[in-house]
């Protein structure tokens, strides 16, 4: 069994750092839109006694409080991620010493 090349083993774990995030990020989304219907928005409760309805709707509401801070965490997580994995700009080489530095132009003399 060879080994990959840098360069193609390099694109491989882009890719794979890539789906990680969109996962993430896709599943912290869904996880704050369903956390929050539950918290903002109450559950119907035709057919139900009073204390199923109010069993129901402190459920869902407690649910949904889990739901937005994970749903929360999980979009931090992704965020953070991509942060580490994205692709920097190349860093330009230093100077030879040729030039003098930014603002040294004395000319006062």
């Amino acid at each position: 069994m060879t080994a990959l090349p840098s360069s193609r083993g390099t694109a491989l774990l882009r890719a794979a750092s890539l789906g990680l995030v969109a996962g993430l990020l896709l599943g912290g989304l869904l996880l704050l839109a369903r956390g929050a219907k539950g918290v903002f928005f109450p559950a119907d409760c035709t057919g139900l006694t009073d204390p199923e309805c109010q069993f129901t709707r402190e459920s869902d509401r407690d649910l949904g409080r889990v739901q937005t801070l994970s749903g929360g965490a999980l979009v931090a997580l992704g965020a953070a991620l991509f942060a580490l994995t994205r692709p920097r700009p190349p860093v330009p080489p230093a100077s030879g010493g040729d030039a003098p530095p930014p603002g040294s132009d004395d000319t006062s003399a």
